[in-house]
Formats: structure tokens, C-alpha cells, sequence
């Protein structure tokens, strides 16, 4: 009975022992895990850090149209290209990519910074082509799988090249505008454009049909993904109303008057109904982008807000060009219907500029 007993204690003490061992090994471990855990929180939330920094800083896609005409212009396109491409305000946060169409030049033609020339690419040349080939890159891009609907995309162009070199006067008014769309399009606050705007340049003018004169704009993927292929936009566009009233005296063609043919490039950006448009200028006197040259000062006062941010009035288009074409709510409709399938939203822009009810949702 006596050995029973001892034989007894030493199980129960050895039982204890290992008990003991395992309830520390135990602990060891789940303060390993806690360690492992804080860790992992950690990097998880120096990763997410990281993140939120990304997301601060925009991330610009530029897409670049290039027209030259002959190989004789290609240093004075050229000197444009590098005039525009230097307005970049974060070079290292920025691609450029740019289709060259006519005479071919190369990277060295533009005498970029190092900073820049490491940033752009010419990625296509076309012997001929018109602005709906480079419009293409923006809209395919952006409708890639995975690519972030905030992701912000920029098109530019030559503006002047394709007309204005044989016409000294005329290349002055062109070089005017060129910079001052092209500094609203770089600048930082279409950069940093607020969520309720999906497009952002220094002017959308509504008159004849939506659009930024000069042809240049941020916006978002999102947006621009469920926009009709640019490449057949124009075809597209010759199903929507043409009809232009017959006023004496009247300037522009219909196809000019109407956002048809090679029209249909300005317009293409703002023809969705939930296009959100965001302007710059302040000065109402540039609002329907035929302003006399020395009004396009490339220090324009910058004041992003909602566009069309003056009252219908103030659009109509002056010295006889498009009397009255676009003043009329029911032919935008119908455009939407025919394009999209779709009517504009509730917080549509032209609700209250053409001062109709928003219809209830």
C-alpha cells in the first residue's frame, strides 16, 4: 500500500511537471504570436501608410497628339512639344506617351530635360491620322482591367501645327491658345480635381455642344472608360440632330456648328451624360473660346469650380458663329438617348443652365 501511494505522488508530480512545462512553452509561444502579430500590424499599417502617400501625390498618363505637316517644320513643332511638355509640374510622377502623325521625328528633336526625356516615349507614328487616333490610347487605357477609375489621364496636342504654320497670324493666335489651355490641363488644381469632377481644363464652353475649345483636359478613368471608342465617335455623332437654323449673316459650318466630322474630337470628352465637368478661368470674357489673343494670358486666374460656371447668356458665341445652335434642351436629350441609351442624372450640368426641372429619380 505504502509503494502504491509513492508510486502515486511521483505520477501526480510528473504529471505536474510536464503540465507546467507545457503551460510555459504555451505562454512562450502565444507571446511569440502577439510579437508576430504587432509585427505584421505594423507593416500592414506602414504599407497602407505608404499607400495613402501614393494616393496624395497625383498620377498623371499623358497622352500627346503630335501633327507636323513636312520634315522642314519639325524643329518649330518640335520647340512647341518641348514648351508644353515643360509645364509638367511633377515630371517624376508623370508618363508621357506620344503618337506623331505626318513628318516622323525622333526624341532628341524636343531637347527635353533629363528629367522629361526619361518620362517620354514616342509610341506610334502614323503617316496621316487625325486626333480620334490619339484619343484612342486614353480611352483604351482606361478601360484596362484593373486600372484604378481615379487614375488621372491628360491629352495635349500640337495645337497650330496643323494650320497655323503657313499663317504667321494666324500661329500667333494659336500659340496664344495653346498655352492657355495647356497650362489649365497641367495645372495643379485640375490635378488635384475634387471627386465631384470627372473632367478638368481651363474652359468648357456648352455652346454649340460640349466641349473645351483648344481641345486639351485631366480626367478621370472612370469617366473616360464608358465613353464611345473615339475611333468611330464621328460616325456616332452623324446619327445625332444636325439641324442648324438658317440666320443671315451666320459663320460655321454645320459640321463645325454641330460637333460632326473632325468635330466630334472636341466634343468626344464631354459627350457622356454624366460627363462632370470642373473649369479654371475666371474671366467671362474668354467663356466661348474665341477671344481675341491677347486675352489668353497663360497667368489666367485659376479658380476651379463646376462648369459651366456663367449663365447661358454669357456662352453664346460672338461675331455670328453657330447662332443659336446648341440653345436647345430636348436635341441634347435626344443626342444622350442616341449615344449612350442614357438620360443625365439628377446633378446633370445643364439642368439648371438651360433652367429645366430635374426630373425625379
Amino acid at each position: 500500500m505504502r509503494l502504491m501511494r509513492r508510486t502515486w505522488r511521483f505520477s501526480t508530480c510528473v504529471l505536474a511537471s510536464t503540465l507546467a512545462i507545457a503551460v510555459a512553452a504555451y505562454a512562450d509561444a502565444c507571446a511569440k504570436d502577439s510579437d508576430d502579430s504587432v509585427g505584421m500590424v505594423q507593416t500592414v499599417q506602414t504599407r497602407q501608410t505608404r499607400l495613402d502617400k501614393q494616393k496624395a501625390r497625383p498620377n498623371i498618363v499623358i497622352f500627346y497628339h503630335l501633327f507636323i505637316d513636312e520634315n522642314k517644320n519639325i524643329p518649330i513643332v518640335s520647340a512647341v512639344v518641348k514648351e508644353q511638355l515643360q509645364l509638367i509640374p511633377d515630371p517624376k510622377n508623370t508618363e508621357i506617351r506620344i503618337n506623331s502623325i505626318g513628318a516622323e521625328p525622333t526624341m532628341s528633336n524636343f531637347n527635353l530635360s533629363s528629367e522629361l526625356e526619361k518620362r517620354a516615349k514616342i509610341i506610334a507614328h502614323y503617316p496621316t491620322g487625325w486626333e480620334n487616333v490619339t484619343l484612342h490610347d486614353p480611352w483604351s487605357f482606361c478601360r484596362k482591367k484593373g486600372t484604378d477609375p481615379d487614375q488621372l489621364v491628360v491629352y495635349l496636342h500640337s495645337k497650330g501645327s496643323f494650320r497655323g504654320l503657313s499663317d504667321p497670324g494666324l500661329w500667333k493666335v494659336q500659340s496664344f491658345h495653346r498655352g492657355y489651355v495647356t497650362r489649365g490641363a497641367l495645372s495643379q488644381e485640375c490635378l488635384h480635381m475634387p471627386k465631384d469632377c470627372n473632367i478638368c481644363s481651363t474652359r468648357m464652353t456648352p455652346f454649340p455642344y460640349a466641349q473645351t475649345p483648344g481641345n486639351m483636359w485631366a480626367a478621370r478613368c472612370g469617366y473616360v472608360a464608358n465613353l464611345k471608342n473615339p475611333l468611330t465617335f464621328g460616325e456616332d455623332m452623324m446619327k445625332t440632330p444636325d439641324d442648324v437654323p438658317i440666320v443671315r449673316g451666320m459663320r460655321g459650318s454645320a459640321a463645325f456648328c454641330t460637333g460632326k466630322s473632325r468635330y466630334a474630337h472636341e466634343h468626344w470628352v464631354y459627350s457622356h451624360p454624366h460627363a462632370a465637368p470642373c473649369d479654371l478661368d475666371t474671366n467671362a470674357s474668354s467663356s466661348y473660346g474665341e477671344a481675341p489673343p491677347w486675352e489668353f494670358s497663360s497667368d489666367f486666374e485659376k479658380d476651379l469650380q463646376k462648369a459651366p460656371r456663367f449663365n447661358l447668356q454669357t456662352y453664346r458665341w460672338r461675331r455670328g458663329y453657330c447662332v443659336g445652335v446648341g440653345e436647345a434642351l430636348p436635341e441634347r436629350l435626344q443626342a444622350y438617348h442616341i449615344l449612350y441609351g442614357k438620360e443625365p442624372p439628377a446633378d446633370w450640368w445643364g439642368w439648371s443652365f438651360f433652367g429645366a426641372e430635374r426630373p425625379a429619380r
